[in-house]
């Protein structure tokens, strides 16, 4: 984390804490000697707040940040660099690398609406970032869905020619009959007409309607 991303008014607290734990004035503090580790100690410590460590990002602690995070996407999270940890109330729990940032208070409330207010933990932009690391490791990976190899259209009934029956194919399924071409007698489960008969009957159908066609073909002549 660099000075330019810290509020100024901050980042001279958090070196006055250095010095003084360090047992010198703020003024002679060399601010280049200060590890990342060391200013993120002291701005929790000004901050008010605690400072979460790669070391704490346990399997118990990423199972309470997965049950927050699951309907949140993870580079959503990378940009505003936050991770919800845990909903107490009306309050919202959440680790940040930038607690101070305005921005980030108003996505969280806007998101986790029943929530009234944040509080923050504290990490650094390393931390956060294998928290967020491990989070999408451990997302579901998307599954591709298989496009249908059969089509699931009904082929339409043939209509022969009058006077030729169709062959009858034993490997063919019969078609579902209607409730009313069902047997209601409990004694006899077979259908009272089998599609060989069926077919018969629309061929006839077929054959009267071509006949009357012709007679008032004949007629208008």
């Amino acid at each position: 984390m660099t000075a330019a991303e810290i509020p100024s008014q901050t980042l001279r607290e958090a070196h006055q804490a250095i010095a003084e734990r360090r047992g010198m004035n703020a003024a002679a503090l060399d601010k280049e000697s200060v590890s990342e580790s060391e200013l993120m100690s002291a701005l929790a410590y000004v901050l008010g707040i605690p400072l979460v460590e790669v070391g704490d990002l346990s399997d118990a602690f990423l199972a309470d940040c997965r049950a927050l995070t699951a309907e949140l996407e993870t580079e959503a999270l990378m940009d505003y660099q936050f991770v919800p940890l845990s909903r107490r109330g009306d309050t919202l729990i959440a680790i940040s690398s930038r607690p101070w940032d305005a921005t980030t208070t108003d996505v969280l409330l806007g998101y986790f609406q029943p929530c009234a207010r944040v509080k923050f933990v504290l990490a650094s932009p390393e931390c956060l970032r294998a928290l967020l690391e491990r989070l999408q490791a451990a997302e579901p990976k998307p599954t591709r869905s298989r496009s249908p190899t059969q089509s699931t259209t009904v082929p339409a009934p043939v209509v022969l020619p009058p006077g030729v029956r169709a062959a009858k194919d034993p490997d063919s399924p019969k078609p579902a009959l209607p409730p009313s071409a069902r047997s209601v007698s409990p004694q006899n489960d077979d259908p009272l007409l089998t599609s060989e008969d069926v077919t018969h009957l629309m061929n006839v159908l077929a054959g009267e309607i071509h006949r009357l066609t012709q007679q008032k073909s004949q007629r208008s002549l």
